[in-house]
């Protein structure tokens, strides 16, 4: 049975965690944010100049010149500046993957020795990332292929409406859209539990669980705590939510150190998140202990009982 205790306690032992692991989650979080915010800034400034020049050149479309020379040699010219835009968000989206993915199996290394009562030093938790980041690699794939798979699943349903309500009905395909909307965003954080304790359970298993493996494992623990990690998701998605928010305002002179700004707190926020992630691991893990422990208790009992019938 879930508690609002449990899900407070998810909220408050991160900071216990961080308390007593500082100087190693000060450590992880310097390189997370550095190379971060470095990260953001070389996209930023990379893809800055191209959508600049795209926009002039759709612009230049518009004048009366189809079928020229000029015209076709325009087009290639935006093809290919599409091209290479989408290959700097390329490069940029998968060296943040992997930012990602080591600051997730530091932060829940330096989690899972907290609740072993044994300090951890920087060399022990270099050596545990090296031996743990593929597992959490392999886990993290099959997430971003689930994602993927739900979205193109709700594509349909987005699609269908739109095309047949559009000119009749605009006031229905709204409501509609919008409910369709709440429910793909409130199942992709239901199913977000699973996924985001997999990544847990890769790092920390004992059986070096990944991949399905780990995704069937956490579907397992995670029973009776699913509330706290629905909770924990909506809760993590809306301090996203006011942080992404919170720039819209911004002047364009002050947009890209905001932006930077923004890319910090994020980062802060799901470094708390991940902690958090773990402290459910192991409550989950803590209730199936007491669950086995209980019935290996009726067990003996009706074992002995057995012996005493006639």
């Amino acid at each position: 049975m879930d508690k609002p205790s449990g899900f407070l306690e998810l909220l408050k032992t991160p900071l216990i965690i961080l308390s007593q692991n500082g100087k190693l989650m000060a450590f992880t979080a310097i390189l997370y944010l550095i190379f971060s915010s470095i990260s953001f800034t070389l996209n930023v400034s990379s893809t800055t100049p191209f959508l600049l020049r795209f926009a002039l050149k759709l612009l230049a479309l518009v004048s009366p010149r189809s079928g020229t020379p000029d015209y076709r040699k325009l087009l290639v010219n935006i093809g290919e500046d599409f091209g290479i835009f989408l290959g700097i968000q390329t490069a940029y989206v998968v060296l943040y993957f992997f930012i990602q993915l080591f600051t997730k199996t530091a932060i829940i290394s330096i989690a899972s020795r907290y609740y072993s009562g044994n300090n951890l030093s920087l060399k022990e938790l270099i050596v545990m990332v090296s031996r743990t980041w593929t597992r959490a690699f392999v886990t993290s794939i099959y997430i971003e292929l689930l994602s993927l798979g739900y979205t193109s699943f709700f594509f349909l349903p987005f699609l269908v409406p739109s095309l047949l309500l559009h000119d009749h009905y605009p006031t229905i395909l709204i409501t509609l859209l919008v409910f369709l909307v709440i429910l793909f965003i409130t199942f992709k954080i239901y199913l977000s539990v699973v996924w985001s304790l997999a990544v847990v359970v890769s790092v920390v298993d004992d059986e070096g669980s990944y991949g399905i493996s780990a995704l069937g494992k956490a579907r397992e623990l995670v029973k009776g705590k699913r509330v706290h990690g629905f909770l924990l998701n909506l809760f993590y998605r809306l301090v996203l939510l006011v942080i992404l928010m919170g720039g819209i305002k911004s002047s364009p002179k002050i947009r890209s150190v905001f932006g930077v700004i923004q890319v910090v707190l994020i980062c802060v926020a799901s470094m708390f998140h991940i902690m958090a992630y773990s402290v459910l691991y192991f409550q989950c893990k803590s209730n199936v202990k007491k669950f086995e422990g209980l019935e290996y208790s009726k067990i003996s009992i009706s074992s002995v009982l057995d012996e005493d019938l006639p």
